[in-house]
């Protein structure tokens, strides 16, 4: 996927993935997972993503409320491209005035539409860990859009929480801990405060962090805890009322960047991973992925240094495998497949580390 960082409206709604995110929603589940874990990640720029959203809609409906003719023609002709959508009868110049009140209507009848199609979700706090008492103030925040809302908390931590998710927490947090109640999926980026752990509450399990960011999805199959920066300790429920864990003496499962644990329900078992698909930790210059006859022993301590992942492999078997290739814009499993590919290896994903397998090369 392409790097939207930056992206004005205009942009947005003229990119092809996104009209066709926009245009047809859950018929490309690559797609619909995208933007959905991007948008949680970039909330600065959901009022751009929100109005590229509307432009789409808007031409969809009645392609003249677009009040830039240019970019009504462009926006029309990619949604026509990518949504395979006939074009539409013309209407009068004028309307393009009501441009504002009708993507504000659509905005509404799109909220409305996407929760009604969602079953409306009803919400059950009735786990809540919050300690209470002492005039512990708590707040319920409940999306109800179709889009993620953010939560700026008292501590100037802020929350991300997607749609059909609730969250609750004290208008004002107590010496000692903070603490927060999810129900379905959040973005958390916390405040560092080393004297005041951070802890999310979700049925089973307890997320518990110092500062850093991360995301929590609390569904009926599993909870699944993955980690952005820094690190966090993930505990079974039974420990969430025990002293030691505020103090930070009971640990659970670590968890550092692009790692994630999955608590299965039915299980009771939690099982530490690589999320799904990691990304580079720090800005990674191009070359750097750039390999001519180089020793696959320096390929892996690159990966290793921009993902922040273990990669496990006999240096001595494979001391003479070199690589030659641009892995440049290459996701991380796709870089190992091509690096074992031409190596005559395969790897495998256990627990959190990546172990590559192989016979060795020949010599040069």
């Amino acid at each position: 996927m392409k790097h939207y960082e930056g992206y004005t409206a205009d942009e947005f709604a003229s990119d092809d993935d996104f009209i066709r995110w926009v245009t047809a929603p859950g018929t490309r589940p690559d797609l619909d997972k995208f933007w959905k874990e991007w948008i949680a990640t970039h909330p600065a720029q959901m009022d751009e993503i929100e109005e590229a959203r509307l432009m789409i809609q808007a031409v969809m409906e009645e392609p003249q409320f677009l009040p830039d003719q240019d970019l009504q023609d462009k926006v029309w002709q990619r949604i026509r491209q990518t949504a395979q959508v006939p074009e539409p009868a013309p209407l009068p110049v004028s309307l393009w005035s009501h441009w504002y009140s009708k993507a504000a209507a659509v905005a509404i009848i799109l909220g409305l539409g996407w929760w009604v199609s969602h079953h409306s979700r009803t919400f059950h706090m009735t786990n809540v860990k919050i300690a209470q008492g002492d005039g512990v103030v708590l707040k319920t925040k409940e999306n109800d859009t179709s889009l993620p809302i953010t939560i700026e908390l008292d501590d100037q931590s802020i929350v991300v929480l997607q749609p059909g998710s609730q969250l609750q927490y004290p208008e004002h947090f107590k010496k000692g801990v903070r603490e927060v109640d999810l129900v379905g999926e959040a973005f958390f980026e916390v405040k560092k405060d080393p004297d005041r752990p951070f802890l999310v509450y979700t049925d089973e399990i307890v997320t518990r962090v110092l500062g850093t960011s991360f995301t929590v999805r609390n569904y009926p199959a599993d909870v699944r805890v993955s980690v952005k920066t820094g690190k966090v300790s993930v505990l079974k429920d039974s420990n969430s009322g025990d002293p030691q864990e505020a103090n930070g003496t009971v640990e659970g499962v670590i968890l550092t960047p692009n790692q994630q644990v999955v608590y299965a329900r039915q299980e009771k078992k939690m099982t530490k991973s690589l999320v799904e698909d990691p990304n580079v930790l720090t800005p990674v210059a191009k070359q750097e992925f750039e390999f001519t006859d180089t020793s696959v022993a320096t390929v892996f301590q690159a990966i290793k240094d921009a993902y922040g992942v273990e990669i496990v492999y006999d240096e001595q078997v494979l001391a003479n495998c070199h690589l030659t290739a641009s892995l440049t814009d290459v996701s991380l499993h796709d870089k190992l497949s091509l690096i074992c590919k031409a190596i005559n290896a395969t790897y495998a994903i256990i627990d959190s580390h990546i172990v590559i397998y192989g016979k060795g090369c020949a010599n040069p």
